[in-house]
């Protein structure tokens, strides 16, 4: 060791003691260790722009988690290096840093020795490190001192970044780069050095992209940007016509709505948020679930990312937003209804990244044409986006159908300047209660929707002190936008770089995208503990069962859920059926009552309602199952085809309804996947080609009727609309009068016999039923607007009586006040 070893080594432990005690950051992946798994190789590590911080921070990180310490020796090939860092771009002059127009003297040599060694192994692996993680906005001492930003920091900024940011630094561990994959293709070292040192810098870019974000824009630039767009002009100058006042006050409206819209992003507000977000979760969640979150880092570097979650709740896009900062991911701007931009909460959601949007756009050109012109802004800037593909909040806990309109305007921007590939990302929320719950079955009753407010907001507070359990957040496999436009069209590029009107094809991509995105959402559902309990009391007349009984059900769900696979993506809890119990208690959705043979386990009518919004939520996983189920509860035997029949019968029903994955062609295969699945668990046996249900009163027959009782409301639903279909005749109903009567009669069925269900009588189900009904030819409406039918209808009604009790029967018949024709169904 020289001189200035002797001197430095102490300030180096010094030093290396003073930031332990202060910065503390966090490292993706959480264990980089795995990165070395599988190899002895030498490594190396690779620095944007290095810095004694820098190296502290290494140093720290790879002493916590068992890696080589960046201050060895590395001994490689005829090489003895004195640590093993590597800085891409290093700083010269003392007081006014800039960066060095030469490259690694250090990465020279490593290449060089590998290549004179005939191709040895070192891993290169790069480490990125962001202080503050807050893209460059605009020139500030306060940013200076406070933030990551895209400028190369000095001896002073990276002091006050160290203090002020220390306990808000990422640090990033990525793949290792293997030097043997470059030098042994024969390169000459100068060039082989060169393309080691391209591959680094375009990778250090790519990730900064991905975490920081892209540069921004002053605000007050990226509007003027906006009212400058051709469509703009073009909408202002067709409302102004000729008069240059009209222009003025056309051009002055212009600006007011692109200031009603757009983000004011600030990170110093994020970052407040942040900490009280994280306050806020660890008071009212007993935690976060994540699953699938690797998808999001596979991506992020190359791609942009629009993430198109269900929404379930108010707490979602604040949820993805914490999510997405916590792994590390540039902050995504976010679309949210003008409802929401309320006085001061408005505010700091618009600076955390949220652009308001009107519900409508309907007869506003000017409006439609500044908001397309923004959000096409910030997908050419590189922001990630995220909006609702559902529009509004599920009620229900079912899926909504997709709208178009985001989607239609991204994939149009995208047409016009396609630079970063996009990939929309399905986001999946599994609550285990919601703080909207009582709201939501009000407005399924009959109430009116509650307008947000801030004096709302601040009744909610109370919330605060209930315990709303586990958080379930699970990424879906992501959809890339250009292989949809390739299938399409080939030559969408040209077509896109016009600036008329749509293509019609693209309305197709848009049916097919939004489509996909609820399919994905749907494959990566997380099965919570309150979702099972739910699903399993909510099949008795009295949502009530001893607790043997629960437990064995409870395991009958889990089982069939692992062996009858909806998707790879959905995840399951690592429960015991006790364990799910005992959560349902702490968290006061079940209750407990000691009975000498053996406890029973109940809901209150209440608690009932809500749960249903939590059954819907994963009701689609086990539909098949359920169904084949539900056709024994009124017969023993049935023949494999018989029931596969019956199935196919009902599948374009519960297709639209919980938006089940499979083609109308492959459903009879999935009747039989099912079948075996069923035979598996002992609750249901074959002999020759039938299908025996167990004898009644065993405990598989009650396991077989608590099925199948899952999608029960669904097919008297389904009896309904063909009974009063038949009972009023061919040519006497108008769609709206059809779908008013299915819905008071699902009201008063309800009523008669507590079905616990209060999307039982949505208006949105039928819609969607009597839709099937026509787009199978089943319905047709004639010229007057009635709706026409065969006799075949009555056929689907016979099938009926093959699943319905004779009770629910005869009350569906009354309500239909029968007449002359009827009675045969």
């Amino acid at each position: 060791m020289g001189i200035a070893g002797i001197v430095f080594r102490p300030w180096y432990w010094l030093s290396g003691k003073v930031f332990a005690t202060w910065a503390r950051p966090a490292v993706q992946p959480e264990n980089p260790a795995a990165l070395l798994a599988d190899t002895d190789a030498p490594v190396c590590y690779v620095l944007e722009h290095g810095g004694l911080a820098d190296t502290l921070a290494l140093e720290r990180l790879c002493k916590i988690h068992g890696l080589p310490s960046p201050t060895d020796d590395l001994e490689f090939a005829d090489l003895n290096e004195n640590r093993r860092i590597v800085v891409l771009r290093r700083m010269r002059g003392f007081v006014f840093r800039r960066p060095s127009k030469k490259g690694s003297a250090r990465l020279k040599r490593l290449v060089e020795a590998s290549i004179a060694a005939g191709g040895k192994e070192l891993l290169l692996i790069p480490v990125a490190i962001y202080w503050g993680r807050s893209p460059d906005k605009q020139h500030s001492w306060f940013k200076l001192l406070f933030t990551e930003n895209w400028e190369v920091a000095g001896r002073a900024r990276k002091f006050f970044a160290t203090i002020f940011q220390g306990r808000n630094t990422l640090l990033r561990y990525s793949d290792p780069l293997p030097l043997s994959s470059i030098v042994q293709n024969g390169l000459e070292p100068e060039v082989a050095y060169r393309k080691v040192s391209r591959i680094l810098r375009v990778h250090f870019r790519q990730r900064r992209i991905a975490t920081v974000g892209p540069d921004l824009s002053h605000r007050r630039t990226l509007l003027n940007v906006v009212l400058h767009d051709p469509g703009v002009r073009a909408a202002i100058a067709a409302e102004a016509g000729d008069s240059r006042t009209k222009l003025e006050r056309t051009t002055h409206k212009a600006r007011k709505y692109a200031q009603e819209i757009a983000a004011h992003v600030s990170y110093p507000t994020i970052r407040v948020v942040e900490r009280f977000l994280g306050w806020v979760w660890n008071r009212i969640y007993d935690g976060i679930e994540l699953g699938h979150v690797d998808r999001l880092h596979e991506v992020a570097q190359d791609h942009e990312i629009v993430y198109v979650p269900c929404h379930r709740s108010h707490m979602d896009y604040l949820l993805l937003s914490y999510i997405v900062y916590h792994q590390g991911l540039s902050l995504p701007h976010v679309a949210a209804g003008i409802n929401l931009n309320m006085p001061f909460i408005g505010a700091i959601l618009r600076r955390g990244g949220a652009f308001y949007l009107r519900r409508s756009f309907k007869g506003n050109r000017l409006y439609a044409s500044v908001f397309n012109a923004y959000l096409r802004q910030i997908l050419v800037r590189g922001h990630s986006i995220e909006y609702f593909v559902e529009g509004g909040r599920s009620r229900t806990g079912r899926l909504l159908a997709p709208k178009g309109g985001m989607l239609a305007m991204t994939v149009s921007s995208f047409m016009r300047e396609p630079r970063l590939p996009i990939v929309f990302m399905p986001v999946y929320f599994g609550y285990e209660k919601l703080i909207e719950g009582d709201s939501f079955i009000s407005e399924l009753g009959g109430a009116q929707k509650q307008k947000e407010s801030l004096f709302g907001l601040i009744r909610s507070v109370k919330s605060l002190r209930e315990n709303f359990g586990k958080v379930y957040v699970n990424i879906g496999e992501p959809i890339p936008l250009v292989p949809l436009l390739d299938a399409a069209n080939p030559d969408w590029r040209k077509a896109g770089s016009d600036e008329q009107e749509r293509p019609p094809w693209v309305g197709d991509v848009i049916d097919e995208l939004g489509n996909a995105i609820m399919d994905g959402i749907n494959a990566a559902a997380a099965v919570t503990p309150i979702s099972l309990l739910a699903s399993a009391l909510l099949a008795t007349p009295k949502q009530s069962m001893g607790e043997l009984e629960l437990h064995r059900q409870l395991a009958l769900s889990l089982n069939l859920l692992s062996r009858f696979r909806y998707s790879d993506s959905v995840t399951l809890p690592d429960w015991a059926p006790e364990d799910i119990v005992d959560h349902g208690e702490k968290l006061n959705v079940i209750k407990r009552t000691a009975h000498p043979l053996g406890d029973v386990v109940s809901m209150s009518e209440h608690e009932a309602v809500l749960m249903t919004y939590f059954r819907n939520n994963v009701q689609h996983l086990l539909a098949i199952p359920a169904s084949i189920a539900c056709c024994f509860i009124q017969g023993r035997r049935l023949e494999h085809s018989e029931l596969q029949r019956l199935i196919r019968l009902i599948y374009p029903f519960m297709q639209a309804e919980l938006r089940l994955k499979w083609d109308y062609d492959d459903i009879d295969d999935v009747t039989t996947a099912a079948i075996e699945a069923l035979i598996e668990q002992e609750i249901l046996t074959r002999e020759g080609k039938f299908l025996v249900r167990p004898p009644a009163g065993s405990a598989p027959a009650f396991q077989l009727l608590m099925l199948g009782q899952s999608m029960v409301p669904m097919l008297q639903r389904f009896y309904l609309v063909i009974a009063l279909l038949v009972k009023n005749g061919p040519g006497t109903l108008t769609r709206t009068k059809l779908e008013g009567l299915c819905m008071m009669s699902a009201q008063r069925l309800t009523m008669i016999y507590g079905l616990h269900s209060p999307d039982f009588f949505n208006k949105a189900l039928f819609q969607d039923f009597i839709r099937v009904l026509r787009a199978r030819d089943v319905l047709r409406r004639n010229d007057a607007g009635f709706l026409e039918f065969d006799d075949g209808i009555k056929r689907i009604g016979e099938d009926a009586r093959l699943v319905l009790g004779e009770e629910i029967r005869h009350s569906i018949l009354s309500l239909t006040f029968s007449g002359p024709g009827f009675n045969r169904l």
